[in-house]
């Protein structure tokens, strides 16, 4: 049948392959979305570069799926889809400002009064990619970095090197900003 089967009270029910892209969709398609928030895409645009995933990963489920870790698969596959929704995107908005406070916050960087909150977004997107990625997904998303070693295709141990390379980088860049 097309993507489903009845049973014998007539219900259709979803074949395992749309099954599957359900689940995988649903577990991750909240961190998709917030990560393209997180790289200045509005939200509309975050939802739609979601769902053009969701579409791309539908066309090609088996071949992700039989990739050693799906989720690093699909994170790349998300990276082109944000780059290809960037060029539109407007600056950053409020929610990227509280964002960013929060990541200062989570980081424990000090500036006193003094937070530039563009300023410190393009000291993010200044980082080296790997860094950039889990200073965003871990401080900004506040995600585990079990999660975020899945979708880097890493190890925990890797996530937290590059957590703390990427937040002392961070802070001497933005303590040179400020004279501080």
């Amino acid at each position: 049948m097309n993507g489903s089967e009845s049973d014998s009270t007539g219900v259709v029910a979803p074949d395992r392959r749309t099954l599957v892209l359900e689940a995988f969709c649903a577990t991750h398609g909240r961190a998709w979305t917030a990560f393209a928030r997180a790289r200045g895409l509005t939200p509309r645009q975050a939802e739609a570069v979601t769902e053009a995933l969701r579409e791309r990963l539908a066309a090609c489920l088996e071949e992700v799926m039989g990739t050693a870790v799906p989720a690093a698969e699909a994170w790349r596959y998300l990276k082109e889809e944000i780059a290809a929704a960037a060029f539109a995107a407007p600056p950053p908005g409020p929610l990227w400002k509280e964002a960013v406070r929060a990541a200062l916050e989570r980081m424990r960087i000090n500036l006193g009064i003094w937070v530039d909150e563009y300023g410190t977004y393009e000291a993010i997107l200044g980082l080296p990619e790997r860094q950039q990625e889990v200073i965003v997904l871990r401080y900004m998303l506040d995600l585990p970095s079990a999660t975020i070693a899945e979708y880097l295709d890493t190890t925990v141990e890797n996530v937290t090197a590059l957590a703390y390379r990427g937040r002392n980088r961070l802070e001497q860049k933005l303590r040179r900003r400020s004279g501080r």
